[in-house]
């Protein structure tokens, strides 16, 4: 009896494209099950600071798909397009144009000891928002951008190193306790033409690789008051030392709001200022609308500027 064997040729042309296929499809479960890489040793926290870069993996999987082309290899790249595509393609859509907003708000790391303080001053200055918070205002560079900014709004208020500036009145701050050593947060309420709202301005500590519990403590710590908080329009801002990306930035959002999800702001990555991979600065809210969302150019500090519009909901 003659025993049918499969021809070679026909055997690989069935493996075709099995690699690209296999690649993709680990790439989309590594995508979707992300969360469960460990958190030891800081692992998690540089996987998750710059995981939407990791799409790069696609273009892989697309070369691999140009030189073995099939119905496997094209099912390896479509499959992890589509998920990364959920998951981080929604800020890339064009924004919708909705005129001039109720408010603008701005932040910036300068970082201590800042070259050029003037000039990172004047650069804010002149993007005109209606509220400033600024972090690390340390030492002569710290007092500098103070009185460049002071000369433009009506109102500030600074504890330690950090302040916030205003065309409207604001109470007096109110330290948050963070669980730290040193003041790195405050709340204040801003009387602007279209009522009160409640500002918090926060610096939230740095976190190096197997180091961040101080970060992810002092995250659950505000979220627990901004929890508390009761008022129907609420604005947090400044640098969160926290990629969007990362799990421990879900103690804030949700229920709060990220103007650069809402309006469409794009990757908006933030640090480092002259190559930046990853946005550690937000500007979050409660009670708006997103209209913009947009990242200044290069200054003289480690990070770049948020500049957000947002109307009241």
């Amino acid at each position: 009896m003659n025993q049918a064997y499969p021809r070679p040729g026909r055997a690989r042309k069935s493996a075709k494209g099995i690699t690209a296929l296999v690649v993709g499809l680990l790439y989309a479960a590594f995508l979707v099950l992300h969360e469960l890489v460990p958190a030891r040793g800081g692992i998690a926290l540089l996987v998750e600071s710059v995981l939407p870069w990791t799409g790069l993996i696609i273009g892989l999987v697309l070369l691999m798909m140009l030189f073995r082309f099939s119905v496997l290899s094209v099912i390896g790249v479509l499959v992890p397009a589509l998920v990364w595509g959920v998951m981080f393609g929604g800020p890339l859509l064009p924004g919708r144009d909705a005129g001039t907003p109720d408010l603008t708000v701005a932040t910036q790391n300068v970082g201590a000891r800042l070259p050029e303080p003037t000039a990172t001053a004047q650069n804010i200055v002149a993007a005109d928002p209606d509220i400033v918070t600024m972090q690390e205002l340390a030492s002569l560079s710290g007092q500098i951008i103070q009185d460049e900014l002071n000369a433009s709004f009506a109102h500030s208020e600074v504890v330690d190193t950090l302040g916030v500036w205003s065309k409207w009145p604001m109470s007096t701050p109110e330290e948050i306790d963070l669980g730290l050593q040193w003041p790195r947060a405050f709340a204040t309420t801003i009387a602007t033409d279209h009522g009160d709202i409640r500002f918090y301005a926060v610096h939230m500590p740095s976190v190096r690789p197997g180091q961040e519990g101080m970060r992810n403590a002092a995250l659950r710590r505000l979220s627990t008051v901004i929890e508390g908080d009761d008022a129907e329009q609420i604005i947090v801002a400044g640098d969160f030392n926290t990629a969007s990306t990362d799990r421990n930035f879900d103690e804030l959002v949700p229920p709060l709001k990220d103007t650069r999800v809402e309006a469409r702001g794009g990757f908006g990555f933030t640090w480092p200022a002259r190559f930046p991979v990853t946005r550690l600065d937000h500007i979050l809210y409660r009670g708006f609308t997103a209209t913009s969302d947009r990242v200044l150019g290069e200054g003289t500090s480690d990070h770049r500027a948020v500049i957000a519009g947002l109307d009241l909901a």
